[in-house]
C-alpha cells in the first residue's frame, strides 16, 4: 500500500459527487460562514444539509473533518 495525497480545489457540491462512498481519510474545508463580510456575495450562503451529507458518504469510518466556521453563525454549520 502506498502513501498518497490528493487534493480537490473547486466547487465541493461538484467534486463530492464524484468520489466514491468511503473513500475519503480526511476533509479539510473552509466554506463561507453566511456573514457576507465585507458585502461579498460569496460569503452569504452556508453550506447545505445536503453537502454536509456529502461529506459523511465519501469520508470513511473513523475519518477526520476539520470544518472552519464562525463564532456567530457556527451553529449554522451543524
Amino acid at each position: 500500500m502506498k502513501n498518497s495525497i490528493k487534493l480537490y480545489l473547486g466547487k465541493s457540491e461538484k467534486i463530492l459527487k464524484e468520489l466514491e462512498d468511503n473513500s475519503v481519510d480526511t476533509i479539510i474545508t473552509d466554506p463561507p460562514y453566511g456573514l457576507s463580510f465585507m458585502g461579498k456575495k460569496w460569503d452569504y450562503d452556508v453550506p447545505s444539509v445536503e453537502l454536509w451529507k456529502e461529506c459523511l458518504r465519501v469520508l470513511k469510518p473513523g475519518g477526520t473533518a476539520l470544518i472552519f466556521a464562525g463564532s456567530r453563525t457556527q451553529h449554522r454549520m451543524a
